[in-house]
């Protein structure tokens, strides 16, 4: 009976519990609908930017002096290389440039001189091999159509020149009685006349025609055998001509001597060197504009001294103004590409709406305070009266 008791109280607990459970649960409310997607939606990336120009540099000189004269203004418009500051000394080097450069002038018209003389050479050299290989066919002509003389015919070139050049001298001999003589026949005593002693057959009666015919003879048959001799020399001679006319063209026609080259060469080199050195003297007196823009600021006026390396202005090119971020975080720049479009408003310009693309993102963190990233986006179109410095707002398109 007791636990009938006990059993009947734990179920009315229960039961309360649950009464009391239920009694807490909220009214049932009606079901809510679900927002509708936006279609159009952009995630963006936003920052703020300042105006800087395309490009800029603070202009100094490299050389110490007296500002002899500062040929610009404050918000002049300049050209690249237009000269813009001018020191004191100009005079004294442009001497010194004048004399390199006739030095240079001299020293490449010797280079140059070089070789056109090669060219004239060369054309001398090849007439030259020619005029060899005439010579040459000519005498190998000669020769071949040289009719060398019976007697000489079983005898070398020069065996036969002596042995015809002896018998010229006897020739001679023989007639040496007969010379002033108009007789025919001669008597020759050969213990008076002490030359002929060596020739017996010649005492006696001698007939004056036959011994003039045989001296005729021999010196017809040595003229021959000298001819021979010229002949074969000729062609010896014309060939060694001829070798070395070829050789001559050979060589010129390899360009000017290597070493007088070097040597034209090496001078020209001092020349362009010593009119360098003299012209970057020169042009350390001087400031010349880096690139197209306007002087936005001036720092240095005439007569004044300026060391080197100090500024003297700053030019900007303000026809081509960027907007750069200032503080694009460390998150928000991951999610930007090269490229990515951007809506751009400008705090001094409040009505103005301008559209830009990022075009660099800096690797590296800018320095300062936060981990920020500056990131470079060029304007389609640039607004009137934008100014460099002014403040921008950047919302960048991102995927």
């Amino acid at each position: 009976m007791k636990n009938k008791k006990l059993n009947l109280t734990l179920w009315i607990m229960v039961a309360a519990v649950l009464i009391a459970g239920c009694s807490s649960l909220p009214a049932q409310s009606e079901p809510t609908a679900e927002p509708e997607p936006i279609d159009d939606f952009v995630p963006l990336v936003s920052a703020t930017g300042e105006v800087v120009p395309f490009q800029s540099s603070t202009l100094s000189v490299s050389a110490q002096g007296i500002v002899e004269e500062v040929l610009i203004e404050e918000g002049d418009i300049v050209e690249s290389d237009q000269i813009l500051l001018q020191l004191e000394g100009k005079e004294d080097l442009q001497a010194a440039i004048t004399a390199a450069e006739y030095e240079l002038t001299l020293a490449q018209s010797a280079l140059d001189e070089l070789y056109e003389n090669n060219a004239i050479d060369q054309v001398s050299a090849l007439k030259d091999a020619a005029d060899a290989y005439e010579a040459l066919r000519q005498a190998e002509y000669n020769a071949y159509y040289f009719n060398v003389p019976s007697n000489q015919e079983d005898l070398e070139m020069f065996e036969g020149a002596v042995a015809m050049r002896d018998l010229l001298a006897q020739a001679r001999v023989e007639y040496e009685p007969y010379k002033g003589t108009g007789s025919e026949f001669t008597y020759i005593d050969c213990d008076e006349v002490e030359a002929i002693k060596q020739f017996p057959g010649l005492c006696g009666n001698t007939e004056r025609y036959d011994v003039e015919d045989q001296l005729e003879d021999a010196e017809a048959d040595f003229k021959s055998a000298v001819d021979r001799i010229a002949n074969e020399t000729n062609i010896a001679l014309a060939e060694e001509r001829l070798r070395k006319a070829i050789e001559k063209y050979d060589t010129l026609e390899q360009g000017p001597d290597p070493d007088d080259v070097k040597t034209a060469e090496a001078r020209l080199d001092n020349a362009e060197a010593s009119l360098a050195a003299a012209q970057a003297v020169y042009d350390d007196l001087q400031v010349k504009a880096p690139f197209d823009g306007t002087i936005s600021e001036l720092y240095i006026n005439d007569s004044e001294w300026i060391a080197p390396g100090q500024p003297a202005m700053l030019v900007a090119d303000l026809e081509h103004l960027r907007i750069e971020t200032t503080d694009l975080s460390e998150i928000d720049v991951s999610r930007i590409e090269v490229g990515d479009t951007a809506i751009i408003t400008f705090d001094a310009l409040p009505e103005t709406i301008s559209t830009g693309t990022v075009v660099r993102i800096s690797p590296k963190a800018s320095p300062g305070s936060g981990v920020n990233y500056t990131v470079v986006l060029e304007l389609q179109e640039i607004p009137e009266k934008l100014r460099w410095g002014m403040t921008a707002f950047v919302d960048i398109e991102v995927e």
